[in-house]
């Protein structure tokens, strides 16, 4: 059974709060630097992985290549583990969606295998790809995947069994390591 350290990235700048951000490309807030030198040492503290996977989006990126070199590692990027897809959402503020489309957002928990926001994915699609990354990986081993809030919850609901609505309360905070096992 492989074993799992999911990492969120860190804090986004803070101009891009309460906005929907999804798969577009941000950056992180200036203190970033800080924030990595932390994860670092703890990451670095731990027993070696067999693999270092990671989002190319460069919020995961840039703190994957950290770690690939404190680590003496290759990292692999992968789609699969890209956020979100929000289609016509993406940069806009989340009220603004809210006031556009009422309930409809709703949609993304309520109807999870038919609804998906103007030219973006289902719930359905996105753990479905979320999920094809995990079963992907070797059946032993240990991992580290830098990743986003929305896969990190997918994954975990996903082995727990849990109804999409309650996916919400499994988003670990930016920065966060969370380990998972099955």
């Amino acid at each position: 059974m492989p074993s799992l350290l999911l990492l969120r990235h860190t804090t986004v700048c803070d101009s891009y709060r309460g906005i929907c951000y999804g798969q577009s490309d941000i950056p992180l807030r200036s203190t970033w630097q800080d924030d990595f030198f932390r994860i670092a040492q703890n990451i670095s503290s731990q027993k070696p992985f067999d693999g270092l996977y990671s989002s190319p989006l460069s919020r995961c990126a840039k703190l994957a290549h950290t770690l690939a070199e404190k680590m003496g590692q290759a990292v692999q990027f992968d789609h699969r583990l890209m956020e979100r897809n929000f289609g016509a959402w993406e940069l806009q503020q989340w009220t603004s969606i809210y006031e556009a489309t009422g309930t409809a957002m709703d949609g993304l928990i309520d109807q999870p295998e038919t609804f998906a926001p103007p030219g973006g994915e289902t719930t359905r699609s996105f753990a479905d790809r979320v999920w094809d990354w995990c079963q992907s990986l070797p059946t032993h081993g240990r991992y580290l995947a830098v990743t986003h809030g929305g896969c990190i919850a997918a994954i975990r609901g996903l082995l727990l069994g849990l109804e999409v609505r309650a996916w919400l309360e499994l988003i670990p905070n930016p920065g966060e390591i969370v380990e998972v096992k099955w």
